[in-house]
C-alpha cells in the first residue's frame, strides 16, 4: 500500500464495495420489514446507513482531490467498516443474524490489500466484535405465534432464558469456526502474498539480467562489425606508413617528418590492438585467452598503461602482490584503468587516487577511491547503465563502469559505488576467489 498507483486502485475498489454493501443492506432491511414478522429499529438502522452514505461520499471526493491515497486512510476505512457492520448486526439480531459471515469479507480484503501487521490487527478486531455480540442485547424482535397470540422473542444469545442449550452451543461453535477460518485466511493469504512478491522480484531480476545480456550481445555484434569494417583501412594505413618510412630513410627527410610517420604507425598498431579486444570489452572476454599473472605484474602493466604523469598520482596498497590469478589480464587491466582514469579526472590535476587490493576467504577485492566532487544520488544509481555518461561529447561512451561490472559478474563478483557529494567516490570491484585463482 506504499505505492501510489496500487493504493488508489485498491481504495477505488473498496469504495465500490462500500456502495454495494449499502445497496444490499437497504434491500435486506426492506425485505425483512415487509415479508417477515421481525421488528427492527428502523430509525437507528437508517442513521447507520446514512452515515455510511455520507462517509462514502466524503471518501470519494477525497480520492478525486488527492493524487495518492495514504495507508492511514485505507486502514481507517477498513476499521470503520468493521465497526459499522458490528452495529448493524447488533441492531438486527446480534449473533442470531445469519450475515455475521460478512466479517470474512473485510478479513480477506485486509489480508490481500494491507500490510501483515494491519491485516492481523483488523482480523483480531473483527473476531472481538463478533464475540462482543454475545454480550450486547439485540434489539430485533421475532414475533412467534403461541396459542393464537403473538409473543415477541428477543434474539440475544445473552438471554439464555429463551434459547435452547443446543442453539447456544451451536452459536458458540459458529464463532469458534469463524475465528479459526479468519486466522487461516490471514496466515495463508499473507504467505501467498509474500510468495507472489518474491516471485515478482525474481522475475524482475531475470528481466533485468536478460536486458543486460541483450545489450552485451548488441555490443559484441557492434564490436565484431567495427573490427571487420576497420581492419581493411587500418591495414592500408599501416602499409602506407611503412612505405613512407622506407622513403624517408632513403632520401634523408627531416627528423620531424620521421617522428610523425612513426607516430602514425604506433597509433595504427594501437587501433588494431583495441579492435582485437572489443569483443572482450563487450563483456564476454571471448577475444582474449586466459593468462596466469600475479597482482604485481598486473599493477606494473597498469602503471605503464596509464602513463608517467597519471601513474605518479596513483597510490597502490596491496598486501598480496604475489597472488597468482588466471583470467583475461588485459580485460582486468582495462577495467582498472577505466576506474582509475575516472577517479583521476574527478580529482582534478593535483588530486591523488588510492587503489587498495586485498583478498578474503571468498573474494578478491579492488577498491579505487578519489577525493573529487562525488556523485549525485540519481547519477550514482544510473552510473553502471550502458552509454550513460556525464562527460562532454567525444570524451567517452559511458561504458567503463558497465563493462567493469560485467567482467566482475562473469567471475562471480560485482561492482558497487559509494559516493558523497564534495567528499569523493569509492568504487569496489570484486571477484570470486575460486574462479580467478590460478
Amino acid at each position: 500500500m506504499n505505492d501510489p498507483a496500487p493504493s488508489r486502485i485498491a481504495f477505488s475498489w473498496l469504495l465500490h464495495l462500500r456502495w454495494g454493501a449499502v445497496g444490499c443492506q437497504v434491500l435486506l432491511i426492506g425485505a425483512v420489514a415487509l415479508f417477515y414478522d421481525i421488528t427492527v429499529p428502523l430509525p437507528i438502522l437508517a442513521a447507520i446507513l446514512l452515515f455510511e452514505v455520507a462517509s462514502n461520499l466524503g471518501f470519494t471526493v477525497l480520492q478525486h482531490r488527492r493524487q495518492a491515497i495514504g495507508e492511514g486512510l485505507f486502514v481507517m476505512v477498513m476499521f470503520l467498516d468493521v465497526a459499522l457492520l458490528t452495529a448493524l448486526l447488533h441492531f438486527t439480531g446480534g449473533v442470531m443474524n445469519p450475515f455475521t459471515f460478512l466479517f470474512l469479507v473485510h478479513i480477506v480484503l485486509a489480508a490481500v490489500l494491507m500490510r501483515p501487521p494491519w491485516a492481523w490487527a483488523l482480523t483480531l478486531t473483527a473476531i472481538a466484535c463478533y464475540g462482543l455480540l454475545f454480550f450486547l442485547p439485540a434489539d430485533a424482535m421475532l414475533l412467534q405465534i403461541t396459542g393464537g397470540a403473538k409473543q415477541p422473542i428477543r434474539l440475544a444469545c445473552v438471554d439464555y432464558a429463551n434459547l435452547d442449550q443446543h442453539l447456544t452451543l451451536h452459536l458458540h461453535g459458529m464463532w469458534l469456526g469463524f475465528t479459526i477460518t479468519a486466522l487461516f485466511i490471514v496466515f495463508f493469504v499473507g504467505r501467498i502474498q509474500q510468495a507472489l512478491a518474491s516471485h515478482e522480484t525474481t522475475l524482475a531480476r531475470f528481466r533485468e539480467e536478460k536486458g543486460r545480456s541483450d545489450r552485451l550481445a548488441s555490443l559484441a555484434t557492434l564490436a565484431a562489425g567495427a573490427a571487420h569494417e576497420f581492419s581493411t583501412p587500418l591495414a592500408t594505413i599501416a602499409l602506407a606508413a611503412g612505405e613512407m618510412l622506407h622513403t624517408i630513410d632513403d632520401h634523408g627527410e627531416p627528423e620531424e617528418l620521421l617522428e610523425d610517420t612513426l607516430l602514425i604507425r604506433d597509433q595504427v598498431n594501437r587501433c588494431k590492438d583495441i579492435l582485437c579486444q572489443m569483443s572482450s570489452d563487450a563483456g564476454e572476454h571471448l577475444g582474449e585467452t586466459f593468462a596466469s599473472f600475479t597482482l604485481a605484474e598486473l599493477f606494473a602493466a597498469l602503471r605503464a598503461n596509464l602513463g608517467i604523469e597519471a601513474a605518479a598520482r596513483l597510490d597502490i596498497d596491496c598486501a598480496a602482490e604475489q597472488l597468482c590469478l588466471r583470467m583475461p589480464q588485459r580485460s582486468l587491466k582495462r577495467s582498472l584503468k577505466g576506474l582509475v582514469g575516472n577517479g583521476l579526472e574527478a580529482s582534478g590535476k593535483e588530486g591523488r587516487i588510492k587503489l587498495r587490493c586485498w583478498s578474503d576467504p571468498t573474494f578478491l577485492w579492488f577498491e579505487i577511491s578519489d577525493t573529487g566532487l562525488g556523485m549525485a544520488a540519481e547519477v550514482r544509481e544510473r552510473a553502471v547503465e550502458p552509454f550513460f555518461t556525464t562527460k562532454a561529447t567525444g570524451h567517452g561512451l559511458g561504458l567503463g563502469l558497465f563493462l567493469a561490472k560485467s567482467l566482475a559478474e562473469g567471475f562471480g563478483g560485482d561492482l558497487a559505488i559509494e559516493s558523497t557529494p564534495n567528499l569523493g567516490t569509492t568504487v569496489r570491484l570484486w571477484f570470486n576467489l575460486k574462479e580467478v585463482l590460478a
